[in-house]
């Protein structure tokens, strides 16, 4: 059985610091061993490389002055193993020790070679007095160096990691359904981080909120069904009455077409939502002028749209905001008193339709929250489930504008939306 996606998205995480670590530490031997060469093949021509080789040249020469000499020899081997803490033997031609000072030289960490006439007289060779070749020290000291930046190299590997493997997790808490998480952000952590931190908990906030939406909007959506297919079992029953008179019959004719027509415009109102949903918009040039004048005549009010600024087509879908529109003339037949002036006004780059009514107007509180979902105003019908102005909203910023709202002067409100031109 394989292990579930986030115990494999852990596994391919985890040694991510890891990784890190070796990789810095990698980098620090090549960066070393890379300096280390440079400066070998480079040093010989500094000015240390040029003392150096000068001063094995001038401890030579002082050999070759003494050589002959064994008392004076000796004493200048005695004092080049006093004053520079080595230890020198001294070898005659044929390369047979004639004087030790310390311990006998077995390597040759540093060999002169004192000459006359073109010809050697003998070796001086030095060597540490301790039993440590001079290398190890500085292999020691660079050692401990490599040592020090590889623990801070685990450091920031894992001062990078650890965030990540916190992201996994929420991840795999918003995979179970729990969007109550939180993801702790440690001192100096990345900005990338941060702000993958911040985008993933909001995300979860958003998806915890449209979820709540969802089952808010399906038990209202299932209590409003249940409302009017009651009354139209109802209505049916009666209708099956042979003994009806004509006008009651009638009657209940048109109150079965009224049911009808109202799970007709719910069913309306969620086929829009699901629309947006899936961004399923089919943008054409439309004319607006014509939309309205349509959606007045559908809702059987005997007016025309006052058009403002030049005529032009506006880039929308027509399906769409014909059923803004619709919930607008609906909005103002519930809460405003129906509506009493349409509007269609062309400015700049934008289209803006307004419908006027002859309510009491808007507070300041109800013009911010209008547009909220499952908002109602108090004095609202009890039937609205607050869906028809926030989808208005949905739908004007799907097409790069947003709904507003305001109080008219004189009494009555005006509520709209507008819509991008181009």
């Amino acid at each position: 059985m394989r292990d579930p996606v986030w115990k494999r998205c852990r596994n391919m995480v985890a040694p991510l610091h890891r990784r890190i670590f070796v990789w810095f530490g990698v980098a620090i031997i090549m960066s070393s061993c890379v300096g280390m060469g440079v400066a070998t093949l480079f040093g010989r021509g500094n000015t240390s490389w040029k003392s150096f080789e000068g001063a094995k040249r001038v401890l030579a020469n002082r050999f070759t002055e003494v050589w002959d000499e064994p008392a004076k020899r000796e004493a200048l081997a005695d004092e080049v193993a006093r004053e520079i803490n080595v230890d020198v033997t001294l070898r005659d031609a044929s390369g047979a020790p004639i004087y030790v000072v310390g311990d006998q030289c077995s390597r040759k960490d540093l060999a002169l070679a004192p000459t006359r006439g073109g010809q050697s007289l003998g070796s001086v060779n030095l060597c540490q007095t301790s039993g440590i070749p001079h290398p190890l020290p500085m292999l020691f000291g660079m050692s401990a160096a490599i040592g020090v930046l590889w623990l801070v190299a685990h450091k920031i590997a894992r001062h990078l990691g650890r965030p990540i493997l916190d992201l996994v997790d929420a991840t795999d808490a918003i995979g179970r359904g729990e969007y109550d998480f939180n993801v702790r952000l440690r001192r100096h952590s990345p900005t990338e981080i941060v702000h993958l931190t911040r985008a993933v908990q909001d995300m979860a906030g958003k998806i915890k909120q449209q979820l709540a939406d969802q089952r808010e909007l399906l038990a209202s959506v299932s209590h409003e069904m249940r409302s009017p297919l009651a009354r139209i079992r109802l209505v049916l029953e009666l209708l099956r009455d042979e003994s009806l008179a004509p006008d009651r019959r009638e009657h209940l004719h048109g109150e079965l077409e009224h049911e009808i027509i109202e799970i007709d415009d719910l069913v309306g109102g969620l086929l829009a939502q699901s629309r947006l949903d899936f961004s399923a918009l089919t943008l054409r040039p439309n004319d607006l002028v014509g939309i309205t004048t349509r959606g007045l005549a559908r809702a059987s009010l005997p007016m025309d749209p006052v058009v403002l600024g030049q005529k032009r087509s506006v880039p929308c879908d027509a399906t769409l905001v014909a059923r803004a529109l619709s919930n607008l003339l609906d909005n103002a037949k519930k809460h405003g008193g129906g509506a009493t002036e349409l509007t269609v006004r062309y400015e700049g780059d934008r289209a803006t339709v307004e419908v006027s009514d002859r309510g009491p107007g808007l507070s300041e509180a109800e013009i911010e929250r209008i547009f909220d979902p499952f908002y109602g105003k108090p004095n609202g019908s009890a039937e609205s489930l607050g869906l028809g102005l926030a989808l208005v909203k949905r739908i004007a910023k799907a097409h790069g504008g947003d709904a507003f709202a305001k109080t008219r002067e004189g009494g009555g409100s005006v509520v709209g939306f507008w819509l991008a031109l181009g």
